[in-house]
């Protein structure tokens, strides 16, 4: 059940001056993924001004707005500040996370009292976690991580760092806040989809996160005297079948545990513009990136939570940005250019390219992405020389908005290809790795990229250069594929031998996020899907894989588990200065090597019919 309220302050002061009543406010946000700057082309984002860009989000207006709400909510009771995790891992700074700490740092500047863990918090293993938290920790703003289900048990050196936070109490099994006369529990649950695909956990364990939230409610009731009960739930809630209703992780916490009275939500990046109700209690969640500041105005009596107000509240260009925050986002920004970018030869905020509209990356629109996944598999191949480049829709993490300027920066194209790490260099972001492959291998990986998961449609489609696949939905999985030809638009295309006998072998390129799934797929498909990664030579290509999960067994669209799932440091693709060549510095140099330039001697990326070219064809 669903319930829309958005009171006046008027209403909600006659609310707090009754007799019996308590108000008090939760400010939240979730899966803000280290967006410090608003989404849009970073050149057009302008915090300090008003009404000049078509931004949404950004530390600096959060900052204002939080600031702004609590001082007016203020006026009926207590104002929290929460967060349901996934606050790192998607920009440029994320990518500096371990060494600066600055999305926790942020947080704590702009008032947050606690948050918790997502499973992109542990892209950099858990050590590159405990470093970020530490970081934060050192320069004295960090708020609260409350990780209810997170077991550090384990006797595993990388997590001495975790451990020692925990010690000092920063890492937190539950948090009580007293505040303006009411005493609050806080929980922190890693719901069973995320903690599932959790990249590299590297010997954390997650406990069941029912059985937690019920136990660690009770000790909240019974020994801390908590009056609300509050977890902060990277779960989720999505909608259902119907189209009107919603399921999910949020919604069967509040079923299973009555002791808890409010679940802020997120991991599924769900814009709840009303409360999901279950007996009156509510959850909550504000879509991803700070677009949003969820406001969500309760009323205690009796024990009993009821919603007063709730809505979502734009960060775009009416909200002036705060000074000092933007201040340490540019710091935070320039440092993040040194550690990762410059060894590379670029800046952070470098113009690498300039477009005349927009290239969307929608999963659930595969025609519109088709455009800026093939620029994206076009860039691999030439970074690599590989006769084939995959990879999977959901991997490209972002769009290229044209915005006012149209100058995509640094910045703006990290963001496409953030995830994963390397294997020689330890700099965030995946390597770029070459197998071999015969072309009944080739039918063999498609074809299970090509099965959809409903709750996450389009995640995984595959997407290619130097090749193309014709396929039969109607067909039952891994047998929908009817051919595949080798070649491109410019040279042509010839069709590749798919019997079993053929045993000619393709040189392919894929990041490392992809190709440890690769890898494993004879294990994930169960026997479906039968394929060796090889040399050039013939040899296999040794891998780990032992630690990833089947993605056919979870609805959630992380498809790498595991302590790196590294392949070994003689399948990597290396420069000329033996160094790894990532993922999102292929696409940076096909950016900058393009032709056609502006004035400015900018690159111009242009729809042309080969980047228009549908490469995966249903027939």
């Amino acid at each position: 059940m669903t319930t829309a309220a958005i009171a006046s302050l008027d209403a909600l002061k006659a609310v707090a001056a009754t007799s019996g009543k308590r108000v008090f406010t939760i400010l939240h946000t979730n899966d803000m993924h280290s967006n410090l700057i608003g989404l849009s082309p970073f050149t057009d984002y302008t915090p300090m001004s008003l009404n000049d860009d078509v931004t949404r989000g950004g530390y600096s207006r959060l900052g204002t707005l939080i600031a702004q709400r609590k001082k007016e909510l203020g006026q009926l009771g207590a104002v929290l500040v929460l967060d349901a995790g996934d606050f790192s891992m998607g920009t440029a700074v994320a990518a500096a996370t371990r060494e600066l700490g600055a999305e926790l740092q942020l947080m704590s500047r702009m008032g947050y009292d606690a948050t918790t863990f997502g499973n992109h918090e542990f892209d950099l293993g858990p050590d590159g976690l405990g470093s970020a938290i530490a970081k934060a920790a050192a320069a004295g703003f960090v708020p609260s991580v409350v990780a209810s289900n997170t077991n550090l048990s384990a006797d595993e050196p990388r997590l001495a760092m975790l451990k020692q936070l925990a010690a000092k109490n920063i890492l937190r099994p539950y948090q009580v806040i007293e505040r303006s006369g009411l005493r609050f529990g806080i929980i922190g649950i890693i719901g069973y989809d995320a903690f599932k695909y959790a990249t590299d956990p590297g010997g954390v364990t997650f406990d069941d996160p029912i059985a937690t939230a019920q136990k660690t409610a009770e000790l909240l009731r019974d020994r801390e005297k908590v009056d609300v009960v509050i977890v902060l739930s990277h779960g989720g809630a999505i909608k259902a079948k119907d189209g009107n209703s919603y399921v999910g992780e949020d919604v069967n916490l509040l079923k299973a545990v009555p002791d808890i009275d409010i679940v802020i939500g997120g991991h599924t990046h769900t814009a709840l513009t009303k409360p999901l109700l279950v007996e009156g209690r509510p959850a909550v969640q504000t879509g991803k990136y700070g677009e949003s500041l969820g406001e969500l105005v309760i009323s205690l009596e009796g024990g009993k939570v009821k919603v007063e107000s709730y809505r979502l509240i734009p960060v775009d260009n009416t909200v002036m940005g705060d000074r000092t925050i933007q201040q340490e986002v540019d710091r935070f920004l320039k440092e993040s250019s040194q550690i990762v970018f410059a060894s590379r030869g670029y800046s952070v905020t470098q113009p690498l390219a300039v477009v005349s509209e927009d290239w969307p990356m929608n999963y659930k629109d595969i025609e519109s992405g088709t455009p800026l996944a093939n620029m994206v598999t076009d860039a691999f191949r030439k970074a690599t020389g590989a006769d084939i480049a995959c990879t999977a829709n959901g991997t490209i993490r972002a769009a290229l908005i044209k915005g006012n300027s149209g100058i995509q920066t640094v910045y703006d194209v990290f963001s496409l290809a953030p995830l994963g790490s390397g294997i020689v260099d330890p700099t965030a972001g995946s390597a770029m790795v070459q197998a071999y492959f015969t072309g009944r291998e080739l039918k063999n990986m498609l074809e299970f990229f090509l099965i959809d998961d409903p709750n996450h449609p389009g995640e995984y489609f595959p997407r290619v250069s130097g090749m193309r696949l014709f396929y039969d939905p109607s067909r039952p999985k891994f047998a929908q594929i009817t051919a595949i030809e080798f070649g491109d638009l410019d040279r042509g295309y010839n069709p590749i031998d798919l019997s079993e006998s053929d045993s000619r072998l393709y040189s392919f390129t894929c990041s490392l996020y992809v190709g440890v799934i690769i890898a494993a797929l004879p294990r994930l498909s169960k026997g479906a899907v039968q394929l060796v990664p090889q040399k050039a030579d013939g040899t296999p290509i040794k891998t780990r894989t032992d630690a990833v999960v089947d993605p056919q067994e979870s609805s959630g669209p992380y498809v790498i588990h595991g302590s790196g799932g590294s392949m070994e440091t003689d399948s990597a693709v290396t420069s000329a200065a033996q160094k790894e060549v990532k993922e999102w510095q292929a696409i940076m140099d096909y950016l900058i090597s393009l032709p056609n330039k502006n004035k400015d001697g900018i690159s111009i990326l242009e729809k042309d019919d080969r980047i228009r070219e549908v490469r995966a064809i249903a027939v």
